[in-house]
């Protein structure tokens, strides 16, 4: 006999190979020669600039159809029911805020856990935190809500309601609340689903939902005249559609996330809660600073000028809402990679976004300066002129902070996914608690008129310097050394 080759590159002196896949993990077909569909444009494989549009042009469209409803609700209440109506509605922000905070913390926390499960492989994990979180915030949802309820004109005095808007919030909230524990469960199926590489489902789910609404808002308030309850009522109606749609996902073959009982699991839940507590203090401390300038405002112009100033957050809301949908498609596509250690996507992703996020801004800037008129008259009846009035000087001051707001969440959203909830958390204070209602008390105490108004633009600048330092420390090559 020959001396026996002693190397593995001969056939009869190669041993078998085992490969042992992780549990769950999707066995691939290493023969497959097609072309690449869309199926697989996922967050970490194929095209990144596909990929990219894949999921941010979903999102922004379902966020956009979120914004378009709520500001088409805006100008149906304004139109055609008044200031007093319009304003009954904005005193009931801080509220919601408050809900959809502790609503969203959970959402995009668990999301990102789960995007990063999904990352390693990890399926059953990643439906263990999905099931924990739409059940804890469901059950969170119907205790705050049903308390409210019993003690609604205690909620509408602390959130400043003179008593002459208590019948008009009362019409309002009491069919409001049983559409929020639907909308607030669908907010939590939209970030799962949307990390589960569903971003075309939750799409059409949302876009079908803000169509409802709006049909509903021109037929009950214009058409039949129901008054304010009408409001709440498309958006009941709305939701129900929205949350049945987002259902389909559970008949889909490729599904990695099962709702099934919850295994609690308070570890997991306080570290979900706590990588999307930035995502928590955009949202609540968006309601407080809006109380706070509420009452500034009311010192100053009185219901007007709060009907002014619920125009201006329209502008703002739908500024955010595109933003949003950039960021919120982020969370998905970085948190996958981070978990699989893929840096070159990671920056490539960062680059895209805020791409994007820049050229958007100046279009925005440029819109609010050439359509001022007609974008104020959106809100406010014919009759309202002092509301007009105050609304054009507010948006001589903070067009500024349209330039800067995006940039500041999308370093907010790399942090979150990058699991620094801390400087993540840090940042959102900055930018929507701290500096705005610092500065709006300081210029309101040391100088005269509407300057308080000058804290939101200030607050976007200080907050995006700090942003650029926070993303230069902690940047893809340092954290996956």
């Amino acid at each position: 006999m020959g001396a026996r080759c002693p190397c593995e590159c001969c056939p009869s002196n190669s041993k078998p190979k085992v490969i042992t896949l992780p549990l769950n993990k999707e066995v691939p077909d290493l023969n497959r020669s097609m072309p690449v569909t869309e199926t697989d444009l996922g967050p970490t494989q194929g095209p990144p600039l596909a990929v990219f549009f894949r999921f941010t042009i979903p999102s922004t469209l379902s966020l956009l159809a979120i914004s378009t409803a709520s500001v088409v609700d805006g100008f149906f209440v304004g139109r055609f029911l008044g200031a007093d109506a319009l304003a009954a509605i904005n005193l009931l922000m801080p509220y919601f805020a408050l809900i959809f905070g502790v609503a969203l913390m959970m959402a995009v926390g668990g999301s990102v856990k789960a995007s990063i499960a999904i990352g390693k492989g990890e399926y059953r994990l990643a439906s263990a935190i999905f099931s924990q979180i739409f059940y804890g915030v469901l059950l969170f949802n119907l205790l705050v809500i049903a308390l409210s309820l019993i003690f609604s004109d205690g909620l509408f005095s602390l959130l400043g309601a003179p008593p002459t808007l208590f019948p008009l919030m009362a019409a309002y909230f009491n069919i409001l609340a049983l559409a929020l524990v639907i909308q607030l469960s669908s907010l939590v199926l939209y970030y799962f689903f949307r990390a589960d590489n569903q971003p075309s489902l939750v799409m059409r789910a949302l876009l079908l939902g803000a169509a409802t609404n709006i049909v509903l808002d021109a037929l009950f308030i214009y058409g039949f005249k129901w008054g304010i309850q009408s409001a709440a009522l498309a958006t009941l109606v709305a939701q129900l559609v929205q949350f049945t749609v987002m259902l389909h996902y559970f008949r889909l073959p490729e599904r990695k996330l099962r709702l099934e009982q919850p295994r609690w699991n308070l570890l997991q839940i306080r570290e979900s809660a706590f990588n999307g507590l930035s995502e928590c203090i955009n949202e609540v401390s968006i309601g407080l600073v809006v109380l706070v300038f509420h009452w500034l405002i009311s010192l100053h112009s009185g219901i007007q000028g709060i009907a002014a100033f619920s125009a201006i957050n329209y502008l703002i809301f739908i500024s955010l809402m595109i933003y949003y949908g950039i960021v919120d498609a982020m969370h998905a596509l970085l948190g996958q990679n981070f978990g699989c250690g893929n840096r070159p996507r990671i920056n490539a992703f960062m680059r895209y976004a805020a791409l994007c996020i820049g050229t958007l801004s100046l279009l925005q800037v440029i819109a609010l300066h050439i359509f001022q008129e007609p974008l104020v008259q959106l809100f406010l009846e014919d009759k309202a002129t002092k509301a007009k009035e105050i609304t054009a000087l507010y948006i001589q001051v903070i067009w500024p902070l349209f330039l800067l707001n995006g940039f500041n969440v999308l370093v907010c959203a790399y942090l979150t996914a990058a699991e620094k909830a801390w400087h993540s958390a840090c940042l959102a204070m900055l930018r929507s608690l701290i500096l705005p209602i610092l500065f709006a008390l300081a210029l309101n105490t040391f100088f005269k008129g509407h300057t308080y108004i000058y804290a939101l633009p200030l607050a976007e600048f200080i907050t995006f310097i700090v942003a650029v330092i926070f993303f230069l420390h902690f940047n893809p090559k340092k954290l996956l050394a």
